[in-house]
């Protein structure tokens, strides 16, 4: 299945926002302006003043506080989603304008519902600026918030990597834009998908600890799904992403020791695989580089792509309805004639 899409172009190691570099975006442009070229391609009048009623942010991170013991927060912003779908009253404009005005609203909760680690920014500063508290308690400096805002650009889309798929099959069928993105979310919330940076995070501390590279690469392949942080099917040599993010991360001296580390795994997986690092480590070096919990790669990750999952919803409303209605090969046991006993008004046989 192949659709065309006016948003991300991936070609010859280069990702491309409606034509434009990401990398370039990353560093030119705020979130919000990236947000915004990446929905309207430039021609919206801008949006309006960001943020959700305190009232639904304060009803949305109580909702979390009622989850369990194995609750992280993707588990918290797939709530707050739902949470303030129900207090929008204009959710069903199921239209690309629709999309957009909701969508402002979904990226401000997601992020303003999870709790403080730090000194929380007011709910009218900038998203690089109120994410920055719910990742870790450490302080920001200007070039931390400035790192912080490009990995949310950069992580705006990928074409149709599973959770955007689920977005767009979700609006297909004209499901709301918080279904759709709780849709979007919930397939995010996966091993191989979003949660691969939690997973280089812990061999990176490991690393950083008592544990040798090559045990702590070996220790993850042992555990049947790969080493994290490295390969993509999209790149042969390099995840400009990851390449951006790095770069950025050398000249900052608290991510020296996490830096240090994802090179000496890069060491061990180079001569055997060629798979160059990608996004995932990069994230897991700014969560330890910056002291921030351990899902805080999955928690950015998930902040930018729900803004980028707005734009597919609205694109996709712009489509045909249930457009996105694969057909299966079926491969199961033939039904034995059992179409003729129907026809014929017999029972169907029962299974054993």
């Amino acid at each position: 299945m192949v659709l065309g899409s006016p948003l991300t172009l991936i070609e010859d190691d280069e990702l491309y926002f409606r034509g434009v570099r990401a990398t370039d975006l990353a560093r030119t442009c705020t979130v919000e302006e990236a947000i915004e070229f990446l929905w309207t391609a430039g021609v919206s009048n801008g949006p309006p003043a960001p943020g959700v009623e305190p009232v639904v942010v304060a009803r949305a991170s109580q909702a979390g506080d009622l989850l369990g013991p194995s609750a992280r927060s993707i588990d918290r912003m797939q709530i707050a989603v739902t949470i303030a779908g129900t207090h929008d009253p204009f959710r069903t404009e199921l239209n690309p304008e629709g999309a957009r005005t909701a969508g402002r609203q979904i990226v401000a909760i997601v992020v303003d519902a999870l709790p403080d680690l730090g000194k929380p920014a007011p709910l009218t500063a900038p998203l690089a600026h109120r994410l920055w508290p719910k990742l870790t308690a450490q302080p920001a400096t200007a070039a931390d918030l400035d790192l912080i805002a490009a990995a949310l650009v950069l992580c705006l889309d990928h074409d149709l990597a599973t959770a955007t798929l689920a977005a767009r099959v979700a609006a297909t069928a004209r499901a709301h834009p918080y279904a759709a993105v709780a849709s979007a979310l919930a397939a995010f919330d996966a091993a191989l998908h979003g949660s691969a940076s939690i997973a280089a995070v812990q061999m990176l501390r490991d690393v950083l600890g008592p544990t040798r590279p090559e045990r702590a690469v070996a220790e993850h392949v042992a555990g049947g799904s790969g080493v994290p942080g490295f390969g993509h099917v999209l790149y042969r040599r390099t995840d400009p992403r990851a390449a951006f993010l790095f770069d950025a991360m050398a000249a900052m001296p608290r991510y020296e020791l996490a830096i240090n580390a994802a090179q000496q795994v890069g060491a061990v997986i180079a001569p055997r695989t060629g798979r160059p690092a990608n996004l995932d480590l990069a994230l897991a070096v700014m969560a330890i580089g910056a002291d921030m919990s351990a899902d805080a790669g999955q928690v950015l990750f998930a902040t930018a792509r729900t803004a980028g999952w707005i734009a597919h919803i609205a694109d996709e409303y712009s489509q045909a309805p249930l457009r996105l209605r694969p057909e299966s090969h079926y491969t199961g046991p033939r039904p034995d004639g059992a179409s003729h006993r129907a026809a014929e008004g017999a029972p169907w046989p029962r299974p054993n």
